[in-house]
């Protein structure tokens, strides 16, 4: 009788965990691929935001404001009005100009109807490919407990999100430039009032100092990332000399999931500063809380969904990678624009 060719169960089984091994092998390969692809398209977008800032200056001969808050026309109440971000006033230098065209820069945000449906608009440039956006990023707090964010998209006003914040330089608050101690960085929040029509002033080429290709002008956020709803206790200008790589006067606490507040939670909505702008007095990715209570306060780092690194573009529109273990005084440095301490990225 003929014996019939083929696989004996023992040798199928050997096939099997071959390719298993296999693909065990390759897995990590792809992934890491993808992720140098994620990398790649997020980089991208980070210089297309910085050519936007450069050809928003060389119309304006200044760069945005973080936000401008005075009398709109339909509350009266500077404090909650024309609350409105960095990131819309450079939308014409990003092939948006339609979307731009529909803003309002007289109405407050979220609380009239055509801004209302601006911000819920999702700009591609300002979102990281390597992050979902969905807030529930896990993270290890500094006593080692397993916590997670927030989910930004879902609130009262649905916006569209942003990975990209500005540099509000070594600071725990975005102030203003009547109050240069607490805004070296890149942007500030600009105050029209009766009392100081013209504003506080306007940040240029001119302003900074220490050199455009020195300092940043906007580095990632993870969107949603835990954040404490208490601000920090080195929130004023003297205090700041208290802050360590090691402690930020967060301290410990249980993580806010209040979607507005959330960091990254709005490309649109300049009312609160994790919607605007980031600090350098933490390092890039660091293992401290992030804290914010009032809508001044930005005790919140710079963080990305790579491993070790952030990605940031400088003033001048160039893009760099900025590993986690870079020197605190180098990075409080390369965010502020006129401290005297130029230093470069590498």
């Amino acid at each position: 009788m003929k014996r019939r060719s083929g696989f004996t169960l023992v040798e199928l089984l050997v096939v099997i965990a071959i390719i298993g091994v296999l693909v065990g092998l390759l897995l990590p390969a792809v992934q890491s691929a993808r992720e140098a692809a994620r990398r790649s398209s997020c980089s991208n977008n980070l210089k297309q935001v910085g050519l936007a800032v450069q050809n928003y200056h060389d119309t304006k001969n200044r760069f945005p404001e973080g936000r401008i808050r005075s009398e709109a026309k339909n509350t009266g109440a500077p404090w909650n009005t024309e609350n409105i971000s960095w990131m819309a006033r450079i939308l014409p230098y990003m092939e948006e100009q339609s979307l731009y065209n529909s803003i309002d820069f007289e109405l407050s945000p979220g609380w009239s109807g055509v801004n209302n449906a601006v911000m819920k608009n999702k700009v591609a440039t300002y979102r990281c490919p390597s992050d979902a956006g969905n807030g529930s990023v896990a993270w290890v707090a500094p006593g080692g407990t397993k916590v997670r964010g927030g989910v930004p998209d879902v609130n009262r006003f649905g916006q569209g999100q942003t990975n990209y914040l500005a540099n509000g330089g070594d600071s725990f608050q975005l102030g203003t430039r009547a109050r240069d101690n607490l805004s070296r960085g890149v942007v500030f929040s600009h105050r029209v009032r009766v009392s100081e029509p013209t504003g506080p002033g306007k940040f240029d080429m001119a302003s900074c100092t220490d050199g455009t290709s020195k300092t940043i002008w906007a580095s990632e956020v993870v969107i949603g990332h835990p954040i404490l709803d208490k601000n920090s206790a080195y929130r004023a200008f003297s205090g700041i000399a208290n802050a360590t790589p090691a402690d930020n006067g967060c301290g410990t606490g249980t993580p806010t999931t209040n979607g507005r507040k959330q960091i990254g939670a709005s490309w649109f909505e300049g009312y609160m500063a994790q919607h605007i702008a980031f600090t350098t007095l933490m390092t890039p990715n660091a293992k401290l809380f992030d804290c914010s209570m009032n809508s001044n306060d930005m005790a919140h780092g710079s963080r990305s969904k790579h491993p070790g690194l952030v990605q940031c573009v400088a003033v001048d529109g160039s893009v760099h990678a900025v590993t986690d273990d870079i020197d605190w005084a180098t990075w409080r440095n390369l965010g502020c624009k006129d401290d005297g301490f130029p230093v470069s990225f590498k």
